[in-house]
């Protein structure tokens, strides 16, 4: 039996058909079909009932796939994943060549003295050797670039960066830390533990912009895994304010 609303206060604009639809409701579990106005489901029930109520709604054939109510995740870093979806995306280059290119391409999206950052890189990819600044600096001349290995233990700087945060091959390493070095004794770009704090504690808070597409990025993601609704937990510098622009 069709399952629905006032009909009459509807005017259904997308009817999904064909489909295994989780009701929530223990009564009736499972449906075939959906009906929805607006942001409100306005009909559950058979494919042949709810397409007698379609009108002229566009119809998604589901193709026997599975429709739930939107989910809601009750604790989510939302800006602090936005931010890590909308960095520079290392974790599957599989050669230097390709390393460098998506940071080339990524400093081609935002304004001089950006700084480019990002996660998850593995030189293991390619073998066991690991990127030094003079793989990035020519690509990005106006670019700080601090970009972190997956396992949270080193981090690349490029010249700039080391540049802006002082750090020179007179540079003692910091307790649990090293600074990475050539035979010479100048910096790699490299480094370790601690030691990424040299050039971490000179990046300035994210600005407005980047805020923005951080929160952007992960509404996308949210989205497209079927999350309606998120409680963003008030931590990991999670700036409150972009909820509300």
């Amino acid at each position: 039996m069709l399952r629905h609303l006032a009909l009459a206060s509807f005017a259904v604009q997308l009817v999904i058909v064909n489909a295994r639809v989780w009701t929530g409701d223990p009564r009736r579990p499972w449906a075939e079909a959906v009906a929805i106005d607006g942001e409100r489901i306005a009909a559950v029930g058979s494919n042949a009932e709810v397409r007698r109520i379609a009108g002229d709604a566009r119809v998604i054939d589901a193709q026997g796939a599975m429709v739930t109510p939107g989910f809601i995740d009750s604790h989510v870093h939302v800006l602090a994943g936005g931010y890590r979806l909308a960095s520079v995306q290392l974790r599957d280059a599989r050669t230097p060549q390709e390393f460098i290119a998506r940071i080339k391409a990524y400093a081609a999206t935002g304004p001089k003295g950006t700084w480019i950052t990002g996660d998850d890189w593995d030189h293991q990819n390619w073998g066991q050797a690991l990127p030094e600044h003079g793989w990035v600096d020519s690509i990005t001349p106006d670019h700080p670039v601090l970009v972190t290995r997956l396992d949270g233990h080193m981090a690349l700087a490029n010249a700039l960066a080391m540049r802006l945060a002082g750090l020179t091959r007179a540079t003692a390493d910091v307790a649990g830390g090293e600074i990475v070095r050539d035979p010479s004794g100048t910096p790699t770009g490299i480094l370790k533990d601690n030691a990424t704090g040299l050039v971490d504690r000179v990046r300035p808070a994210p600005s407005v912009a980047m805020n923005d597409r951080a929160l952007e990025a992960a509404m996308r993601y949210l989205n497209a895994q079927g999350v309606t609704s998120v409680h963003s937990v008030a931590s990991d510098g999670d700036a409150w304010d972009e909820f509300a622009t």
